[in-house]
This record gives structure tokens, sequence and C-alpha cells, in this order.
């Protein structure tokens, strides 16, 4: 029997368009993709001009049926993220709708080499073209991918000295002082006529002012956000519920007392397009008096101390008991000079006529045997009596302690110095931006040697740029806590309305204004650490303490409290951070 081989033609599968009708079977349904990635006039007539054209080509082809033009406007093109076109476009693709996708060139398409490949290598998997008009390329020419390849390299390096002239220029230009506002900006809106400046919502700032009152009287942000709700006052969003969040960001932000900072968050790779908070990674730029303010220099200045007292207090190593220590008045305040770890407040009842409150080091109550802390605990009656009579002496008898702290300040305060090292960073910054710039443009039009050197150049320059506004940023935020320190003392007493202090009227506040910490000897000994110039927290006083207790104090003290069988006596001493 004679063999026989019959030749089975492919029949292909009925296409369909959106709507649902059929096509022919020779007719391929093809897509438009166009993008611009900034709203600018120039870019939005590109745009226009981009679907105008597809329409056009594709409309006058009978062997292609177009389904329709996917396009995305003020979109950059290195992620997928935020192209919704892109991705509605992608999925009808894979969904099966779509034959063909044109798009004007790669770098239209996408910027990431990642992202283009990938795509490609899917929909030329179940075979879905995209023909690259300006490098005249189809994912389905087997002998393409190479090019394609380095095509979508190019794409990727074109956007990435893009993103770093595009940065270079931000920087240059944010020292005109131009606000980036956010549309949730409690009491402000960007002047229309003039964008460097903010015009104040009166009804909006009269909240703001009111939330600046309370926590300058000390009320905590949980009970603010209690009174704002019971007033009825909605948030910028126009929510009912205030956070402490949402209060803390009014608080600390510098835009409420005319200032405004520049850059405080950064793009960290030109691809995501991922921003992070700007913690000494790129430089800032503070401009003091920038817009009418709707809270006093004075008023701002307080709530940052009291809002800093309370962020910037660590609790020891108990992490639980931070929760209680803003309830009373030396919470938090005493450091074991034995160990080193912090004072928790607690109720004896045992061994005593009445129930004493008693503070104990953290590493007794919660160390192990092998290394727990046998320091002796201390009333806090009698450290309340000491705590007042040393803020008393200290901030109301204008004593030799106060002149101490005032002549360590002032020895540290000089203007002219600092102004003259500014000023001299800032003209090297200067000539180094114009070397910058001047690299810029011979980039664009050097060829390939000639740009690697340059961009060596362009990098040793911003290294070079950064350095001095580091300098800079250094010497004007000394200048500035000196500044602070000094102010802070010479309103101590006006904040405590000139009338002594009594263990019973201590607050919270008061103390963390007025003391640093207290390093506790032992039962019968402390030694008070008043606020310098220099910022501290709890790691650093307990790094320091041994040493705190051997300075030579500015005053010294007995204190005694009444017992049922003989007087409670303690010795303090009080030194300087």
């Amino acid at each position: 029997m004679e063999r026989e081989v019959q030749i089975i033609a492919p029949r292909p599968k009925p296409k369909f368009l959106f709507n649902g009708s059929k096509i022919l079977p020779t007719q391929k349904r093809v897509a438009a993709y166009c993008r611009v990635s900034s709203d600018r006039d120039e870019q939005l007539n590109s745009f226009d001009n981009q679907v105008d054209e597809w329409k056009k080509r594709l409309e006058q082809d009978p062997s292609v049926v177009l389904v329709g033009i996917y396009a995305d406007e003020g979109i950059s093109g290195t992620s997928e993220e935020g192209r919704l076109e892109f991705q509605r476009l992608i999925n009808d693709a894979r969904a099966g709708k779509i034959d063909k996708i044109v798009t004007k060139s790669i770098s239209r398409f996408a910027r990431n080499i990642q992202t283009s490949i990938n795509i490609a290598r899917e929909l030329k998997a179940i075979g879905v073209e995209i023909y690259f008009d300006n490098e005249h390329i189809s994912t389905l020419d087997p002998s393409s991918e190479v090019m394609f390849t380095i095509n979508a390299i190019v794409a990727q390096e074109e956007a990435r000295h893009i993103s770093e002239n595009v940065k270079w220029t931000f920087n240059k230009n944010k020292k005109e002082g131009i606000p980036m506002v956010s549309s949730n900006l409690l009491g402000y809106r960007r002047d229309p006529e003039n964008p460097k400046n903010l015009i104040i919502i009166p009804e909006e700032a009269q909240i703001v002012r009111e939330i600046f009152e309370l926590y300058t009287k000390e009320v905590g942000t949980n009970e603010i956000g209690r009174i704002l709700e019971k007033k009825g006052y909605l948030t910028r969003r126009g929510k009912t519920k205030w956070y402490n969040s949402s209060i803390e960001g009014v608080i600390t932000n510098e835009k409420y007392c005319g200032d405004l900072i520049l850059q405080k968050s950064v793009t960290v790779d030109f691809l995501s397009h991922k921003r992070i908070k700007n913690d000494g990674i790129e430089e800032k730029v503070y401009i003091r008096n920038n817009h009418e303010p709707i809270v006093s220099r004075e008023v701002w200045d307080k709530a940052q101390l009291i809002y800093a007292k309370n962020r910037d207090r660590f609790r020891g190593e108990n992490k639980d008991s931070r929760k209680y220590a803003s309830k009373y008045p030396l919470s938090g305040m005493l450091v074991c000079l034995n160990c080193g770890n912090t004072y928790k407040r607690r109720h004896w009842t045992q061994g005593y006529a009445e129930p004493r409150i008693m503070f104990q080091c953290n590493n007794f109550i919660n160390g192990y045997e092998f290394n727990k802390c046998h320091s002796q605990a201390i009333s806090e009656d009698i450290l309340l009596k000491a705590t007042a009579e040393v803020i008393n002496r200290v901030y109301l008898e204008k004593g030799k302690a106060l002149s101490t702290l005032m002549k360590n300040i002032e020895s540290q305060i000089n203007d002219e110095s600092t102004e003259d090292q500014v000023n001299e960073l800032k003209r090297k910054q200067e000539t180094i931006e114009d070397e910058i710039d001047e690299i810029i443009k011979k980039k664009q039009f050097a060829d390939e040697l000639e740009r690697i050197l340059l961009e060596k150049q362009y990098k040793e320059r911003i290294v070079e740029y950064r350095d001095l506004e580091n300098k800079i940023n250094g010497l004007l935020s000394k200048s500035k806590e000196v500044e602070l320190a000094k102010h802070r003392l010479l309103n101590m007493g006006k904040s405590l309305n000139g009338e002594k202090l009594t263990g019973q009227t201590l607050t919270k506040p008061i103390v963390q204004t007025c003391i640093e910490s207290i390093i506790v000897i032992d039962k019968h000994n402390i030694v008070f650490v008043l606020p310098n110039n220099e910022k501290a927290n709890y790691e650093l006083i307990k790094e320091r303490r041994e040493s705190l207790v051997q300075h030579t104090p500015v005053l010294e003290g007995n204190v005694t409290y009444p017992r049922r069988f003989r007087p409670e006596r303690l010795h303090y001493k009080v030194v300087l951070m």
C-alpha cells in the first residue's frame, strides 16, 4: 500500500473586535500606544500629533482594523506604575484582543530595559507583534532582538541623563523659593498669580492657631484632637477625625511660621521614582521669612522645644515603660549611675506605715539574676522637692547657675565668623554650579568617549557641591541651636510666671524643659544635669553619666523630707551637660 501524505492548511481562529463583530481572517487588530512625559504645552502638542498620525495611517490601511488608541499623558516611561493606559493595553493583548501594537519609538514604549524586553518576549510568545516606527523594528522579526535590546539600553541611558539634568536644574532653581505645597496643607494655598507666594485661608488658619495655642499650653495631641472634634472642625481632607499624626504634622510644619524647607524628600531611583525622607541624602534649602506666617516665631519656637523634648527623650531599655513616661513629672528622667538604665515609678505598700511611691532601676525590676542591678530605690516625694528647689534656684533666682549657662552659650556665638564662613562656601558653590551647567551643555552634543569623560567630571563636581552644602548646613544648624538655647534660657523664667515651684506644682513639661536628666548615685545623692547648648538624649546621658557626676557643680544643696521616725535627707549637685 502506497503511503499518502496530506497537508492540512492552518485554519485561523475567528477574530472579533471589542464590540463582538467579526473581522476578516487576513486582517489584523492593531492598537497604537502614545505617551508624553510631562503636561507642558509643547509636550501635549506632540501627544496630539502622535494620536492624529496613528489614526490617519491605520484607518487608511485595509489590512488592519484600528481597535483603539491607548494614551498616557504626563507620565514617565521608566516604570509601569501609574501608566494606566499602558497597563490596559498589555492586559488586552494578553487577553487575545490585539494582534499588533504600534508605537512611535522604543523610548515612547518604555525607558526601562527590563520592562521593554520582558513585555516584548511575553507578547511575542502569544503571537502579538510590537512595531517601533522610528527604529523600524518588529518584535516578530528573529533578527530584531539584538537591535531592540541595544535601543532599549540607549533609551534607559537617555532617561538616566534626563533625570540627572532635571534633578540638577531643580536643585539649582529651588533656591528661588517656589514652594511645593500639598493640596492638603491646612491654612494655605498657592497664589495662582505668584507661585512663590502662599495665601492664607482665614477659617483654616484659625484652626492652626488653636492647635499651636493648645500645644504650647502643654495640652497633648490626643486631647487637642478631642477638642477639635468637639468643636466640629474638619481636617483639610474634610474628615471629622483628628489623628495624632495630623496634629503633629501641623506642629512641625515650618510653613506656619513663615519659613520654607525645600526637598524634604528625594527620588532615589530614576526608574522606580521611589521617594524617601531626605535624611542627609541631598541638600535642602531653608528659606526664612518666605511668606506670611500664621503663628508668631515665638509660639513656633516654643512648640518646637516642647515637641523635641517629647520626641527625643528615650525611656531606657524597657520599651513598655514609655507609655507611662508622660503621666508623671519625673517619669523617664532618672538614670542609674551604676548600670545606666532608667528608673520606673512604683507603689510600695510593705514595710511602711503608709503606701509610698518609689523610683527603682528598671534593671533591678526586669534584669536577670546574673546581671541584675542592685542600686537602691529612691522616694518620689523627696525627688520632687529637690527638683522644685533646683528649678527655683537656677531659673527664678537668676544666680550663679543661670549666669554660667549664659556665658557658656554666648561663648559659642560668633555670628560674624559663621556668616563669613557661610558666604565663602556659597561663593565656591556658585563656581561649581557654573561648571556643572557647562558640563550638562557639553554632554548634549558629545560623542560616546567625550560623554564618559564628562560624566566623570559631572559626578566629581556634584560630590564637591554636596560637601560644601553639608558644611553650610552644619554651620547654620549649629548657629540656630545656640540661638534657640539662649532664647530658651531667657524665656524660662517668663514661662514659670515668676512663681516659685513646689513638689506639688511641678508638671512634666516644666521638668522636661528645665532639666535634661537626673543621675541617681544612691538613695541619698543625685546629680541634676541642666540642658546646655548641646542636644542630649538618653543614650548620650547614659554614655557620659560617670563623667557628668564628676563635673564641677554650678550649685549644690540638701533637702529633707519628714518621715514618721526620722527625716529623710537628699544631697544634690547641679552640673551642665
